[in-house]
């Protein structure tokens, strides 16, 4: 930030800079539609992976654990299935990897101006906690949003941002997680700052299980993506034919247990990763 004289402004008031907008504008070709008994979520975001071709991949789902499902099922052709979500590879359009393409919107859907905005403001911080990491961790191209259009669906948001996001379940977890911490619109600067926005959050009164895994998380977002090569589904010096990671965990171990959360809880279906990582958080 540039030296200012004077007074400084207080840091709340700062908000997040808006993203500006590629031109184009892309039409997404839907995906029938299904509905999953899936558990609450306070921020009623819903999300949904893109092919190259701008495709929806799968269905809508809140669950983030659905997406890394998708990816483990195309990577390693399984046709693995858990409550009644089920990506199939070869018949369901294929996840772009190269580039993230990450479709989001919110039910109940923006109906008037206020919540328009609202979940503009929501979206905006998003995409600045997930710039932060872009630029700190040097991912590029960071990600932006791109003007998406499909029938039946008024505010979409479409990030696409680097591959690297899309290449293992942990950095998928950490991308869109960070995307529905734009809920609670933190203010932040530089990582000092943003980590006493989490702690805010943490210790709000609006405890919900965002806010309990934030408290879990938030100090391991750094030292999860400096390691991001010992977490990828396809490691550096992987070679056609070795196999992905996580690809002989059993599909209900992997669905619960291979996110940021379990990897902080050294929890995942992979004891070598679990051991991998007490080292790396500096777990006592």
């Amino acid at each position: 930030m540039p030296n200012i004289k004077g007074k400084k402004k207080p840091l709340a008031k700062k908000r997040p800079v808006a993203a500006k907008s590629a031109s184009k504008t892309v039409k997404v070709k839907p995906y029938a539609s299904k509905h999953y008994a899936e558990e609450g979520q306070i921020t009623g975001f819903h999300y949904v992976f893109l092919s190259n071709q701008n495709e929806m991949c799968h269905h809508w789902i809140k669950c983030r654990d659905f997406l890394q499902d998708a990816l483990r099922n195309q990577l390693t052709g399984r046709a693995d299935q858990i409550y009644s979500f089920h990506y199939q590879p070869g018949k369901d359009p294929k996840v772009d990897t190269a580039r993230t393409r990450m479709l989001v919107k919110r039910i109940p859907c923006p109906n008037n101006a206020a919540t328009k905005k609202e979940f503009n403001e929501m979206m905006m911080s998003a995409l600045q906690l997930v710039n932060h990491y872009e630029r700190k961790y040097k991912f590029t191209p960071i990600s932006k949003f791109v003007k998406a259009e499909m029938p039946g669906e008024q505010y979409p948001y479409l990030f696409v941002g680097p591959g690297v996001w899309s290449q293992g379940s942990i950095m998928i977890s950490i991308y869109t997680f960070l995307i529905r911490l734009g809920y609670f619109r933190p203010v932040f600067k530089d990582s000092a700052s943003l980590i006493k926005a989490y702690e805010k959050i943490i210790s709000g009164k609006q405890q919900t299980n965002d806010t309990r895994y934030l408290k879990v998380v938030h100090k391991n977002f750094d030292p999860a993506l400096k390691h991001l090569a010992d977490h990828l589904f396809k490691p550096p010096g992987w070679e056609k034919g070795d196999k992905i990671l996580f690809h002989d965990s059993v599909m209900s171990s992997f669905h619960h247990h291979s996110g940021i959360v379990r990897l902080s809880q050294f929890g995942t279906p992979v004891a070598e990763l679990n051991d991998k990582f007490r080292k790396v958080f500096g777990a006592k």
